[in-house]
């Protein structure tokens, strides 16, 4: 499902109540406004941190209007909660680094980068931007003063990866092939297995039904054989032959035990879906059709991601060392 306008401001409040809703869960008692690190002797609140959250949700949530679904978005919310306090003194920290190298962002660079956001997610519509930012409850020069920060760590950032990567070696090429050529993979056809309990029987209620259901995820969760429990608790046409369906086409099953097949890789067994008048539990053997593209062929994809992964180690190593250096205090 699409994130549509109604669900923008809804996200809104539920990032909002997400947030007061973690620093409540904290409160153990509760404490106003507790002290929760001092950076190079500024110290950093609640407050600010919950701050930093909401602010941080209100611009995720503005610049991906129309581009992910609720459950997404929540996750993602989540993320910036669990990460907030880090990300916080990180950022501090950046900043701090950028002064003193005596940087400064001149306001064209913020104008370029508010512009570039209200095209990019507003088609340019200033006063639609405006309308949005004031429903988020953000003012434009708060806006304003985000962007200046983000221009800022990414010019650091930018700084300590390097421009001039070392070149990755062939062998270093090779081990990252063998490593992610599996995500390239095409999808080819899933050879499946299935386990289907009904929901109630003639001889047997739904609540015994779902104890059977309960018995057979227990055995399959401690390794027993797949084959050997669907001749034992399956109900269907299958279940003779252990479960064994074969490969199937996209269209063969409902839409979704097909679409959980396909998502699913070699090996794996799907929690009980629910089909109407029967649990079905399937589990993928192998794919079949399934085409890996040779190392020619990702050679640059190859590059350029272990060329990423290097930049982003050399950064964390900087920003280990940063850390290290700094007078930091988490309380």
């Amino acid at each position: 499902m699409i994130l549509q306008k109604s669900l923008l401001h809804s996200l809104i409040l539920i990032g909002t109540l997400l947030v007061a809703g973690l620093s409540a869960a904290r409160a153990e008692p509760v404490v106003l406004n507790q002290l929760k690190a001092v950076v190079n002797g500024e110290p950093i609140t609640q407050n600010m941190v919950d701050q930093a959250v909401r602010t941080q949700v209100q611009v995720w949530i503005m610049g991906n209007n129309g581009m992910v679904g609720r459950s997404e978005a929540e996750r993602e919310i989540r993320k910036m909660e669990e990460r907030a306090l880090d990300d916080l003194i990180d950022r501090k920290l950046i900043l701090s680094e950028f002064k003193k190298m005596g940087g400064v962002i001149k306001e064209q660079y913020v104008d370029e980068s508010v512009n570039r956001f209200v095209n990019g997610r507003f088609g340019g519509d200033y006063d639609k931007f405006l309308a949005e930012l004031s429903k988020s409850g953000m003012t434009i020069s708060q806006f304003r003063d985000v962007q200046e920060e983000n221009i800022a760590v990414q010019a650091i950032r930018s700084e300590k990866t390097g421009k001039d990567a070392i070149p990755n070696t062939p062998w270093e090429l090779r081990r990252k092939y063998e490593e992610i050529k599996g995500d390239f993979a095409s999808d080819g056809q899933p050879k499946i297995r299935i386990i289907s309990i009904p929901k109630e029987t003639p001889d047997s209620s739904a609540s015994q039904q779902e104890a059977i259901l309960n018995k057979v995820q227990s055995s399959l969760r401690s390794g027993a054989d797949f084959g050997a429990i669907a001749k034992e608790y399956s109900a269907d046409s299958f279940a003779d032959k252990g479960g064994y369906v074969g490969v199937i086409g996209r269209n063969q099953l409902n839409s979704g035990l097909t679409q959980a097949a396909y998502s699913m890789g070699p090996g794996q067994v799907s929690p009980p879906m629910d089909d109407g008048t029967h649990w079905r539990i399937i589990k993928v053997e192998s794919r079949v059709g399934q085409k890996v593209p040779s190392f020619d062929e990702l050679k640059e994809d190859v590059d350029k991601r272990l060329t990423v992964e290097k930049q982003q180690k050399k950064l964390e190593t900087w920003l280990t060392k940063l850390r290290r250096d700094a007078n930091v205090r988490i309380y």
